[in-house]
């Protein structure tokens, strides 16, 4: 793991404090466990805005392609798989399988 220093607010660290004492986590994991979370966000929105693909949403969110579908979902956002892709993606694979 590396270290990094970063400079924040007092309010923002009065919040990261409140998550470490009501999680009863040390406040540098509660700081992991934040950026975490936003990242998580920040590839929503960015898949969101077809800034990235779902592959590029996954990894961003260190997330696996089914895990980044189920928080999309959470999101209300769908997918910019059409049908027609689906099916041609079952098909390939049918015709990989019978070969």
């Amino acid at each position: 793991m590396i270290t990094k220093t970063i400079r924040l607010p007092e309010d923002i660290l009065e919040r990261i404090s409140y998550r470490a004492k009501k999680e009863d986590i040390d406040e540098s994991v509660a700081i992991r466990q934040l950026i975490k979370l936003g990242l998580r966000e920040y590839a929503v929105n960015l898949y969101k805005e077809k800034k990235a693909t779902l592959r590029e949403a996954s990894e961003l969110a260190d997330m696996s392609l089914r895990e980044m579908l189920e928080l999309l979902m959470e999101h209300g956002i769908k997918g910019n798989v059409t049908l027609k892709q689906q099916q041609r993606s079952l098909e390939y694979v049918e015709s990989f399988l019978e070969s």
